[in-house]
């Protein structure tokens, strides 16, 4: 019998799971819009991704999900699973996950972190059907559907990273205090460092663009891949996003040289590889 630790420890998997493995042409950048050392002003005017992706967790035989009601996935049910996410229109692709290849994911994503792998073993992590959504607008309804299908613990769907194939490192900026994007004992980064850090990013060879993205925009993609609709309105909460800047490389395989530039630099939260999992916006929350 696992323990209540392990029980709430897998359940945070499932989530970083998730993320981690959501799914180098160059991004479109309008030559106009360059300010200071090369940087695009704006994000590029490419088109929002229109799709999306889904993980549908399997039951283990002590999941809380209510779903669940204490019972493993039955043989029969994964397979009846399987075939209606096959001949559902709105879904594109479909591939199933086994605990081994999810702890195989999880330990490359999260190499770095010896204390979560240490207290991770393969029966912690959920079996999964994963795949692609055909539109945007799928989204909430294919969540609200498959959430009630027998066997199914829980399902997330999201749709598609706007930096996905436009950027290759993401170098998120101190946040107002308060948010999850504070620096300690700071407040926002400022406009000098923000110079310097521009500075370091333009004169790069690795970099190739280099684009700046503003709590507006930030807070646009939050909504769009947690397919919210409305987030609301007001001053306050758009300073819970994080300023950033994107870099598109010459070459993506040195994303770490680039990140190691920039990651200790003043007024830098945290500098990471563009679809890692933490590149994606995971939450607005107030601390």
């Amino acid at each position: 019998m696992p323990t209540v630790g392990r029980i709430l420890l897998a359940g945070v998997t499932a989530l970083a799971v998730t993320f981690g493995t959501a799914g180098a042409a160059g991004a479109a950048g309008a030559a106009d819009r360059q300010d200071r050392q090369g940087v695009q002003v704006l994000p590029p005017p490419d088109d929002w991704p229109e799709g999306g992706t889904f993980t549908v967790f399997l039951c283990r035989d002590y999941d809380v999900w209510e779903n669940c009601r204490g019972r493993a996935t039955t043989a029969e049910q994964e397979r009846a699973l399987e075939t209606r996410l096959r001949a559902m229109p709105e879904v594109t692709e479909v591939e199933f996950e086994s605990r081994e290849e999810a702890m195989a994911n999880f330990r490359q994503q999260n190499a770095g972190n010896k204390t979560l792998l240490s207290a991770l073993q393969v029966e912690d992590m959920p079996e999964s059907f994963r795949g692609r959504l055909r539109r945007w607008d799928d989204i909430l309804p294919f969540r609200s559907e498959l959430r009630k299908a027998a066997g199914v613990s829980t399902v997330y769907s999201f749709g598609d990273f706007f930096w996905k194939d436009k950027a290759d490192v993401a170098v998120t900026l101190c946040g107002h205090k308060k948010t999850v994007y504070a620096c300690k004992g700071r407040g926002s980064a400022t406009l000098e460092e923000k110079k310097a850090l521009e500075a370091r990013l333009g004169t790069l060879e690795e970099s190739q663009n280099l684009y700046f993205e503003n709590r507006a925009h930030a807070r646009r993609v939050f909504g769009h891949v947690w397919a919210m609709k409305s987030l609301g309105s007001g001053v306050l909460l758009e300073r819970r996003f994080p300023e950033s800047y994107y870099v598109k490389l010459v070459d993506p395989g040195r994303a770490k040289t680039v990140i190691n530039a920039v990651k200790g630099m003043a007024g830098v939260y945290e500098a990471v590889m563009v679809g890692d999992g933490r590149s994606v916006p995971m939450t607005v929350r107030t601390r």
